[in-house]
């Protein structure tokens, strides 16, 4: 049986400005899985009185948090398996973090 597992390569990301959020990849034994984290789930991370962020705030964010996002990202999907790509992940998901990870 095959496990649930998912890989990520730094710095694979990029901007969508439709969906107001980052995309990311992620490699499984079956293929591609797309990820998306939205500015409102970033914004998370620098602050949870923040409602959003602009876009290259999030970029930054999201590269200066990548590691945690894999985290959360790893979790989310072994929780969500069989679920519509991209697997999203919000506000909800980021709160569930210990809040050490947050900028002091």
């Amino acid at each position: 049986m095959a496990s649930a597992s998912v890989r990520f390569e730094p710095g694979e990301y990029e901007w969508l400005a439709e969906r107001r959020g980052v995309l990311f990849l992620g490699h499984t034994d079956l293929g591609m899985v797309e990820f998306l984290i939205t500015s409102e789930a970033l914004a998370e991370f620098l602050s949870p009185d923040f409602d959003g962020i602009d876009s290259d705030t999030a970029i930054e964010t999201y590269g200066e948090f990548e590691s945690d996002i894999h985290r959360i990202a790893r979790r989310e999907f072994v929780s969500r398996l069989g679920g519509e790509p991209p697997v999203l992940l919000t506000a909800a998901d980021v709160c569930d973090e210990p809040s050490q990870s947050r900028r002091p």
